[in-house]
C-alpha cells in the first residue's frame, strides 16, 4: 500500500482528508476523527536509518493509535517499528509496502474506532 493508497481510503471510508502543516509535502498527513479531533493515523516519507531500516534511501510510513497491548503485540512482528516521533505505548509505525494491504487497511480501521 502507498501514501496515495492510505489516503484515498481514508477519505473514501471516513470522509477524512489530512491535514498537513508542511506545505507541498505530500507525504506529510495527519487524520483526525471528526467527533472529537483526536488523531488517529499519520503518514510520512522518511530516511530508511530514521525507523532502522538498512540503506540511504526513503520510506512511507504510516503510523497509528492503537490500545497499548495491540501496539506491543505489533512491534515484535516484521514491517513494525516503535512509533515514530510519537508516543511510543499508544503508536506503531508500519513500514508501508512491508505490511499485506488488508492488514494496514484494518489497522486503519482499529485506529479509527479507538480514538472515537
Amino acid at each position: 500500500m502507498t501514501l496515495a493508497d492510505v489516503h484515498a481510503y481514508l477519505l473514501a471510508t471516513y470522509a477524512v482528508e489530512p491535514a498537513s502543516s508542511f506545505e507541498g509535502d505530500k507525504s506529510v498527513g495527519v487524520f483526525s476523527h471528526p467527533g472529537n479531533a483526536k488523531w488517529f493515523a499519520a503518514t510520512k516519507n522518511i530516511r530508511c536509518r530514521s525507523v532502522d531500516v538498512p540503506g540511504d534511501g526513503r520510506i512511507d510510513i504510516l503510523n497509528v493509535r492503537l490500545d497499548p497491548r495491540e501496539v506491543a503485540r505489533l512491534r515484535t512482528r516484521e514491517g513494525f517499528r516503535p512509533a515514530w516521533r510519537m508516543n511510543q505505548n499508544r503508536w506503531v509505525t508500519v513500514l508501508l509496502g512491508e505490511v499485506a494491504d488488508d492488514e494496514v487497511r484494518d489497522l486503519l480501521d482499529k485506529a479509527y474506532a479507538f480514538v472515537g
